[in-house]
């Protein structure tokens, strides 16, 4: 059963030429570690930032009840992206990312196993 849908696209320009600090307050280690690897780190950041902001809508609760860094983006081997969410024990998200030139967009949904 579907619990909950969320969408969010974001700006590529808005992650570009961030430093470490601010990137440490939204992203958790892991996926600093793996955006650091990327050509188009800006790209990587919104794309990720956006699974965040897409996951807290589909709770139903935005960022008010969880930050940024308690959703963690990860890839699996196959590069289908998924999420943790700190204090969940494997919640059932199916996540996708798009990009375009100067946008990046994610789609959450939230199922109830």
């Amino acid at each position: 059963m579907v619990k909950g849908i969320g969408v969010d696209i974001v700006e590529n320009s808005r992650f570009s030429g961030k430093g470490m600090n601010f990137l440490e307050k939204i992203f958790t280690q892991l996926e600093i570690q793996e955006g650091e690897k990327r050509t188009v780190k800006d790209q990587y950041y919104a794309s990720r930032f956006a699974v965040k902001e897409a996951v807290s809508k589909a709770m139903g609760t935005g960022f008010t009840s969880l930050g940024p860094k308690d959703v963690e983006t990860y890839e699996e081997a196959s590069g289908c992206p998924k999420v943790r969410i700190r204090g969940m024990e494997d919640p059932c998200f199916h996540i996708s990312i798009s990009h375009e030139r100067e946008y990046s967009v994610a789609m959450a949904i939230w199922e109830e196993e």
